[in-house]
């Protein structure tokens, strides 16, 4: 008897330590799982330590994802913010609203692209990384905006101008899907969980402010260079010229931002990341349900911020320039309305923050355009003008980190810039159809109050069926 417990303790002491060897081969200790298995815990602690932890990465990470963001939606409000003038260069016909339903055309031409884009693009940052999607994205994007700068107009080449300007659009929007796939996560990503929703409302909410801020600022800028007649000619140009920023932008990018942490200790997957994305499947089910809700906020967007400028020049009579001097103050007040969103979002959660500014965008942004309609005052407009930037900023604070919690590391840029992407290409058809329908300035105030409140019902409808996102990025 003596015998055979001693010789079950040595088999038992053999046993544990073959276990102890295997673990340390296999990086586990015991009562651990192997590696593959517990990657999520490693993701959102271990990772975040490693990565993370370090500030100076993730200040730089939020900071050029910002600068991107804005320098991306600059290129989108130039054309917005002079479609007047585009309308004059490349449409030129006698009804003032179908040349600018012409000139909103163009700007539907890069949405629609943008979902190829984001495909070709989403794939670059699932599997070669965000930092060089956001690379190949801002040189492209750059590239683009300052050749429109340098295409005749109608009168010197005819039809072939305003089919050069959508092909340059078309471009255009392939390589925008690719700031959407990169600066929306490689800033959520690089930060501690804490400030996600902080973070995801400086870049989402707050690049579209800045980019705002920076077109009002070219167009103030331009409008005293190149007064009257002149910023007709040339002024338009030189701000789409200034749109080449982003190609310098990639540079510093390259040089001094770092890769994601959490796409670095992801697991290499063979899988086409739209693969889980496009077939049957819980992941389809989610990016269609994201695609909805975006189709909202960004027809918000579109038909606030994105038809502002023409609205205050077409329906309220003000000149470019005094409309550049109204934009510029409104998008400085303007921008602290996503970050305390999105900072909201951490304590209320992403969904119900983003529901709230829907329901409250639904109701309240037709109203302050009516309102708008009726003002003739520099000044007067200025509040209304701030209420409709402010409530639409307010909506993209917490969208960014809604999408990037709902799809795993190995598809979030993908299914992020596809997301949004998809709803934006979507919310693009809408501002020509409310230009067309409405037949001249008079009728515009009416049809975009109608296209508010049908943006709203969708994205209320969606997320009022739609589950809290689980927190974390795994």
């Amino acid at each position: 008897m003596e015998i055979r417990r001693e010789s079950c303790a040595y088999f038992r002491l053999r046993s544990a330590a073959f276990r102890h060897l295997s673990s340390r081969r296999q990086g586990t200790h015991d009562g651990d799982v192997p590696n593959e298995r517990r990657l999520p815990v490693k993701t959102e602690k271990a990772v975040i330590a490693e990565g993370t932890g370090r500030r100076a990465h993730g200040f730089r990470a939020t900071i050029s994802s910002v600068i991107g963001f804005a320098l991306d939606l600059y290129d989108l409000y130039v054309i917005v913010f002079v479609a007047p003038a585009i309308a004059a260069v490349f449409f030129p016909l006698e009804n003032s609203a179908l040349a600018l339903a012409g000139s909103y055309v163009a700007l539907a031409a890069t949405l629609i692209m943008r979902p190829v884009g984001a495909a070709l693009m989403g794939v670059i940052g699932d599997r070669h990384g965000r930092k060089r999607a956001m690379v190949v994205a801002l040189l492209g994007v750059g590239g683009v905006t300052a050749a429109m700068g340098l295409l005749p107009g109608a009168q010197a080449i005819g039809l072939a101008a305003p089919l050069l300007l959508l092909v340059l659009r078309l471009a255009q929007g392939l390589f925008v899907g690719g700031v959407f796939a990169s600066t929306l996560t490689l800033a959520t990503e690089s930060v501690p969980a804490r400030w996600r929703g902080l973070v995801s409302g400086v870049v989402g909410g707050g690049g579209t402010a800045i980019g705002s801020l920076l077109a009002a600022l070219a167009l103030f800028t331009t409008t005293r260079i190149f007064p009257g007649e002149a910023f007709d000619e040339w002024g338009w140009r030189v701000m789409f010229l200034a749109g080449g920023l982003p190609v310098l932008v990639s540079v510093l990018v390259v040089k001094y931002v770092d890769e994601s942490p959490l796409w670095r200790a992801k697991e290499d997957g063979a899988e086409n990341p739209l693969t889980p994305l496009l077939s049957r499947g819980p992941h389809r089910k989610v990016l269609a349900a994201n695609i909805a809700v975006v189709f909202g906020v960004a027809t918000f967007f579109l038909l606030t911020l994105g038809l502002l400028p023409s609205f205050l020049q077409v329906v309220n009579g003000l000149s470019v320039a005094t409309v550049s001097v109204v934009l510029v103050w409104v998008n400085l007040a303007a921008f602290a309305f996503a970050p305390l969103s999105g900072h909201l979002s951490e304590r209320y959660g992403r969904r119900r923050v983003l529901l709230c500014a829907s329901a409250l965008n639904m109701v309240a942004l037709p109203c302050l355009y009516l309102w708008l309609a009726g003002v003739g005052s520099p000044l007067l407009v200025a509040l209304p003008a701030l209420l409709l930037s402010g409530l639409t900023i307010a909506a993209f604070g917490p969208l960014p980190i809604f999408l990037n919690e709902r799809f795993p590391t190995a598809i979030r840029a993908s299914g992020t810039a596809l997301s949004i992407n998809g709803g934006f290409a979507l919310a693009g058809l809408v501002p020509p159809v409310v230009n067309a329908l409405s037949g001249g300035p008079a009728q515009l105030p009416v049809y975009v109050a109608a296209g508010l409140v049908l943006a709203g019902v969708v994205s209320v409808a969606t997320l009022s069926r739609t589950s809290e996102p689980r927190r974390g990025l795994t």
